[in-house]
């Protein structure tokens, strides 16, 4: 599997209209890194995606990923229909749907690279310095011999982590990781309620980094933090959707500028780009926003 999206196509095609002359559903996207770009509507499946994203056995998880994204047009329907709280199983796919998009994201990938990173060199260090007795054991069952100098521990201490950084470049480790974090995440949030904002004035859009953790912090929000350490996840459903991890299933109109606050946040998590509805109106507020970020820095 080469391209593997990051944010879901049936997502993707919420915040998308039918294009000129047959042309297929088509969204707007906004290049971050190139806000005074031209941008012209294109279909969504130029966007959304990452190359290798899990490059080891990645076709197991499209499964999974598959066993919540095929379920959706239908909650999508009772979305629409003002219906979806009728059904309990919507809100079970709704809540797979936040954990698969934190998850199969950016800034799950980001973390995951730190954190090896930070891992293998702390196990490195640690085992030539605090664990030399262990090291030395090691190299003495494995290859009968002493270890000589430090340079002879370096070696072996490589040796021993090899098959755990094979694992990691080849992206079985990835593999492995993203699964159970996937099935942590789904359990976690279990038992959360359901909180689905729709604007009064208004609507959303959607970056590529879509699903969020929020911490309120005095009249602002902080994002991207721990799941554990969250008041809430939020995921764009569509123009006119948002939902939110709660405390009890609930819907609630908001206001516009609560709606521009996500909207924000959608812009300031975002890896490259965001997406808007053509003809949404939004494009120069984006364009704006990320300006006065760019100034500001």
């Amino acid at each position: 599997m080469v391209r593997q999206h990051v944010v879901s196509q049936v997502l993707l095609r919420r915040f998308a209209t039918p294009g000129p002359r047959g042309s297929g559903l088509q969204i707007y996207p906004f290049d971050l890194n190139h806000p005074r770009r031209l941008h012209k509507p294109k279909g969504t499946r130029a966007f959304g995606w990452v190359e290798h994203f899990v490059p080891f056995a990645s076709a197991s998880l499209e499964e999974l990923w598959g066993q919540t994204e095929q379920q959706l047009p239908s909650v999508f329907a009772a979305l629409d229909h003002d219906t979806v709280f009728e059904d309990p199983q919507h809100d079970s796919v709704m809540r797979d749907l936040i954990a698969l998009h934190w998850v199969r994201s950016h800034h799950y990938l980001a973390l995951y690279h730190q954190v090896f990173a930070e891992f293998y060199e702390r196990g490195r260090n640690w085992l030539t310095t605090d664990g030399q007795a262990l090291l030395r054991a090691a190299a003495l069952e494995k290859n009968g011999l002493h270890i000589a100098g430090p340079q002879g521990l370096e070696h072996i201490a490589d040796q021993l982590l090899q098959p755990t950084k094979y694992a990691y470049d080849t992206g079985a480790l990835l593999r492995v990781r993203i699964e159970e974090m996937f099935q942590k995440v789904r359990a976690y949030i279990a038992r959360s309620g359901l909180e689905i904002a729709m604007p009064e004035v208004g609507e959303f859009l959607i970056g590529d980094t879509p699903a969020q953790t929020l911490r309120p912090d005095g009249p602002l929000f902080e994002y991207g933090m721990a799941l554990g350490e969250a008041r809430t996840v939020v995921l764009p459903l569509g123009p006119k959707h948002m939902v939110a991890l709660g405390k009890h299933n609930r819907k609630v109109n908001i206001p516009k500028p609560f709606v521009d606050r996500m909207n924000a946040l959608q812009v300031a998590a975002a890896h490259q780009h965001v997406f808007l509805r053509p003809r949404s109106g939004l494009q120069n507020y984006v364009q704006a926003m990320v300006e006065n970020r760019s100034a500001s820095q």
